[in-house]
């Protein structure tokens, strides 16, 4: 598995076709983080989390899952922060989970 990530706070939404993603291999993820992505139901496909009119700047997440013999799976998460204290529950704590991983590893 390969995961390709980045987080951003744009002024614009378009700018987000312009970011650079960091590249990691499974290897250099912790087995908690790779077990959500293998089996949590909200990264099974492509999808978007979050709220682009949360709030300005918008922060911008998208994360990247590339497993060999697979179709590459693309996940984009707007405004995390805000959303998940607005409306995440439990049902959302995985996705958050895994977003915050990268945003705290990204960061270093």
């Amino acid at each position: 598995m390969k995961i390709k990530y980045c987080h951003e706070m744009l002024e614009n939404i378009d700018d987000q076709n312009k970011l650079s993603l960091k590249e990691y291999l499974d290897s250099d993820i912790p087995e908690n983080i790779l077990s959500i992505l293998k089996k949590n139901r909200h990264f099974k496909s492509s999808k978007i989390f979050g709220n682009k009119d949360l709030g300005e700047p918008i922060e911008y997440e998208k994360l990247i899952v590339s497993t060999e013999g697979e179709d590459e799976k693309v996940f984009e998460y707007y405004n995390k922060g805000i959303h998940y204290m607005m409306y995440g529950g439990e049902n959302e704590r995985p996705i958050f989970q895994v977003f915050a991983y990268f945003m705290m590893r990204d960061k270093k």
